[in-house]
């Protein structure tokens, strides 16, 4: 990654701490950046903390269902 910066006539490239400096990425480090990019870890950690929301929501649901049927009766 590096930074450019315009001076009216072309770019130049500067620090990236400069101030009004335009971050310039490489297309990898771009397709590094997106979050569809998922190592396999990564996905099976998002997986399991989808199915572990999932379970939760099913258990408190059937909890509801539950306490209704105890109303009713």
């Amino acid at each position: 990654m590096y930074c450019l910066t315009y001076n009216g006539q072309s770019y130049q490239e500067v620090s990236c701490d400069t101030p009004d400096a335009l971050i310039v990425v490489t297309r990898p480090e771009l397709d590094a950046m997106s979050p569809w990019n998922l190592d396999p870890q990564s996905a099976v950690e998002i997986s399991g903390a989808l199915l572990m929301v999932m379970a939760v929501a099913f258990v408190l649901r059937q909890a509801r269902k539950y306490l209704e049927s105890e109303k009713e009766e």
